[in-house]
């Protein structure tokens, strides 16, 4: 079973793909701290603008959306 992933969408249109299989342990550290560090990427929250989670099994018409609310 492959993992799921989380496409955080950043203000300015850039977006992050992480692959986890331990998709709601990455929102929560994005949503309770000020910088997370992801694989090699050190993501500052506050310029998150949502995230969208895609889960083995659906397609991407079945992806969550997350908005941020921090």
């Amino acid at each position: 079973m492959s993992d799921s992933s989380i496409r955080i969408h950043f203000a300015g249109g850039e977006s992050l793909n992480i692959i986890s299989d331990d998709i709601q342990g990455v929102i929560a550290r994005l949503k309770g701290e000020e910088w997370v560090d992801l694989n090699e990427h050190h993501v500052k929250t506050s310029s998150i603008s949502f995230f969208s989670v895609y889960e083995p099994g659906f397609d991407k018409n079945s992806e969550k959306t997350i908005p941020n609310h921090g």
